[in-house]
């Protein structure tokens, strides 16, 4: 099972978690490019820089087995979102398990819909908003699609609601650009 996802690299980047990878041996190397590319585009300052190196390492550090990660980190001095996506063996799962409906946490009811016009056909899509222990809110959306043999899943979500609002087209575009590999 190969997902291919065409995404716009003007926005996104793919945050490996296994290396050698494109030409870089190890997470520093491409940490430092990484860092050094947009420290030039931008005039990112020696701290910024830095910062964004220890960021971009964070970013594969912290992906789950299984998960292709993509993070929303062409202008990190403005937006900075993450993008999860799982390919997993058809489960017995429902539609609203996989979509997080029932979840405890939400604050209010959690609406299923339709998400069509995607690479792998019609899917749906939930967005719910949890509270922490304190009442702190963060917006969650995930974006499904049940296949034959396998189950597809995106998940993003953002303790700053109005930056994962300002985001959701791009979320949404990033989850439209998923398809099967060509071979697949």
């Amino acid at each position: 099972m190969t997902l291919h996802v065409d995404f716009d690299r003007d926005l996104w980047l793919y945050v490996p978690d296994a290396w050698p990878w494109e030409g870089f041996a190890g997470i520093e190397q491409w940490r430092d490019a990484l860092a050094d590319a947009l420290a030039g585009a931008y005039g990112y300052d020696d701290a910024m820089r830095e910062w964004v190196a220890a960021t971009a390492e964070g970013l594969a550090r912290g992906a789950d087995e299984h998960e292709h990660r993509f993070a929303y980190f062409s202008r990190p001095h403005e937006a900075l979102g993450i993008a999860s996506i799982y390919e997993m063996p058809r489960t017995d799962a429902t539609d609203e398990q996989m979509l997080g409906v029932a979840d405890a946490t939400a604050v209010r009811p959690v609406q299923p819909t339709a998400f069509d016009d995607g690479r792998l056909g019609p899917g749906s899509t939930a967005t719910r908003h949890v509270a922490d222990e304190q009442g702190a809110l963060t917006a969650i959306t995930h974006w499904l699609w049940r296949l034959d043999d396998r189950d597809v899943l995106m998940i993003a979500g953002d303790p700053d609601i109005a930056r994962f609002e300002a985001l959701r087209e791009d979320y949404d575009a990033l989850a439209r650009a998923i398809g099967l590999a060509p071979e697949d």
